[in-house]
């Protein structure tokens, strides 16, 4: 297990942003319900297929993915707090119990997992990180990527997209330095185009203002070998 220390150099901040009534109300209440710490991963696993989504902003996604897939359990982890608002929100609404909040950074998480023990991860749409002196927090980073293969289980699959084309590079040369994932999809769409089936997924807000900008998005997906 990697040391949860190697990645105290990174810097965060808790995310607050502007809640609305119904955010606030989920986020008062959230913790005794949903929230968890990353030591406590494996014990609300169980025997359940593991997913995580890492960043999950508004939770639209993840909602979808919980509801579609009620034998799993899921964690999702972020720092924004009204996007915490809203999942937790959602979640009460839809009646769903199989979504967990972890209210880390991803590297600690990562870090504090056993190996092989996630069969799914997503990243949709994570801050790219656009400025050249800001490169260095992206969260796909070789680091990150080594302990996404610490973790996944073999035939486990990464799934990530980004709207920023030199992001979209950055990923496929992270991944293509390794031999431990296989690629299992590598698709770019025009920004008015639909998406395939292969790459379907709950639609984030991030992917929806990249499209009102017209950039093309990136779908990828790696196998755990």
């Amino acid at each position: 297990m990697s040391d949860p220390s190697d990645y105290r150099s990174h810097s965060y901040i808790r995310r607050r942003g502007r809640l609305t009534k119904a955010q606030a109300r989920a986020l008062h209440e959230y913790t005794a319900t949903y929230a968890i710490s990353p030591d406590q991963v494996m014990d609300m696993a169980g025997d359940h297929p593991v997913g995580f989504e890492i960043g999950f902003g508004m939770g639209h996604a993840l909602l979808q993915w919980a509801a579609d897939a009620p034998a799993w359990h899921l964690f999702g982890v972020e720092l924004y707090q009204p996007g915490i608002g809203a999942l937790t929100d959602g979640l009460r609404r839809e009646e769903l119990s199989n979504v967990f909040v972890l209210e880390y950074p991803a590297q600690e998480v990562c870090a504090a997992l056993p190996p092989s023990c996630v069969d799914e991860v997503r990243i949709f749409f994570p801050d790219p990180w656009p400025k050249k002196r800001h490169l260095k927090r992206r969260l796909i980073q070789p680091p990150f990527v080594h302990e996404l293969s610490r973790v996944v289980k073999p035939h486990g699959v990464v799934r990530i997209a980004t709207d920023w084309a030199p992001y979209a590079a950055w990923i496929r040369e992270c991944f293509a330095a390794r031999t431990d994932f296989e690629v299992q999809l590598d698709q770019v769409r025009a920004a008015d185009a639909t998406p395939t089936d292969a790459a379907l997924r709950g639609v984030t807000n991030f992917e929806k203002r990249g499209e009102r900008l017209g950039h093309d998005i990136a779908d990828f997906e790696y196998r755990r070998c």
